[in-house]
């Protein structure tokens, strides 16, 4: 019979931490962080587990970035995890850590009803899933259900070339005008929060008013005003996340369902129209069947990746 084990699972994402015990894949005592540089990601672990004193024998962190030889920096931080510190400093050696699009693609299979949101009425028909994330990155990664175990395919889909919006002359515009700054444009170049920043910056241009505000600004504002520029940039955001919806469900195979996640599709997604990311999403041409027969899911809890944390057994 095997041991029920307590783990500590931790999600850092690229402004804040969420840090828990998982104990049959509940989530208990839970803390979320806002965090700088100032403390390391291994002293805001250890600050946690000084002020909560559970025994646990398995450490599961997963962090917004790539995991290069058991080491991640954290995207747009700076700040770095190491598997081996982890270890060291608390004398485990079950640990395993994970890009945090990766982590969630852990607990897609068994996801709650409750915590997602199907905006079409497409059902699965395979076991295979997609996760976008969307916040101060784009994480991209996928889930295969087989034998009862989660095969995981993880990469850096975010940086593939951008789709090329073919309906939108105004957002083509505004794409000419900042691929001036950069020499190749991927999809996490503009589809995130300094995202916004860059394609508002281009429509002030456009209307010859050169304005600069940051993601957040843009997005207080655009919660409020649905005439501004502002709005605009965050609708543009949103057409090219369901283009690029469509280009991952056909890698992938994802006939299972795409997930749509992240802190800043959360926050938009109130504001937007209703089918926005829908007729984005469902293409022409001869795969049109076989995407609009996917469905596309808006997931509405940020704790999935730590979750995904929770769910991974080696």
């Amino acid at each position: 019979m095997n041991r029920k084990r307590r783990k500590l699972v931790a999600d850092f994402g690229g402004t804040h931490l969420r840090i828990g015990f998982s104990y049959e894949k509940k989530i208990e005592n839970l803390s979320k962080v806002r965090y700088d540089k100032k403390r390391s990601p291994l002293e805001l672990i250890l600050d946690y587990l000084s002020e909560n004193s559970f025994s646990f024998d398995q450490v599961r962190v997963c962090a917004a970035g790539p995991v290069e030889d058991g080491k991640i920096e954290i995207t747009n931080n700076g700040l770095k995890i190491s598997k081996q510190e982890i270890i060291d400093a608390l004398k485990i050696n079950d640990v395993a850590i994970f890009n945090d699009a990766e982590a969630a693609c852990y607990y897609l299979p068994e996801i709650e009803n409750k915590s997602y949101l199907r905006i079409n009425s497409a059902e699965p028909k395979n076991s295979t899933f997609a996760y976008i994330a969307l916040g101060t990155g784009l994480g991209i990664s996928c889930v295969k259900k087989h034998m009862g175990k989660s095969i995981v395919v993880s990469g850096e889909g975010g940086y593939s070339h951008l789709p090329y919006p073919k309906r939108n002359k105004l957002l083509i515009e505004a794409i000419n005008i900042i691929r001036n700054d950069f020499p190749r444009i991927s999809c996490e170049r503009l589809i995130s929060g300094p995202g916004i920043e860059l394609i508002y910056n281009a429509l002030t241009k456009i209307n010859n008013q050169n304005k600069k505000l940051t993601s957040e600004e843009i997005v207080n504002l655009a919660l409020n005003d649905k005439n501004g520029y502002e709005y605009m940039s965050c609708s543009f955001l949103f057409e090219l996340l369901g283009e690029l919806s469509a280009s991952i469900a056909l890698i992938y195979g994802a006939r299972g369902g795409v997930f749509l996640g992240g802190g800043l599709l959360e926050r938009l997604y109130p504001i937007m129209p209703k089918d926005l990311l829908l007729k984005n999403f469902l293409i022409p041409g001869r795969m049109k069947d076989y995407v609009n027969s996917i469905p596309l899911n808006i997931i509405k809890d940020d704790l999935v990746s730590l979750k995904g944390c929770s769910s991974f057994e080696k």
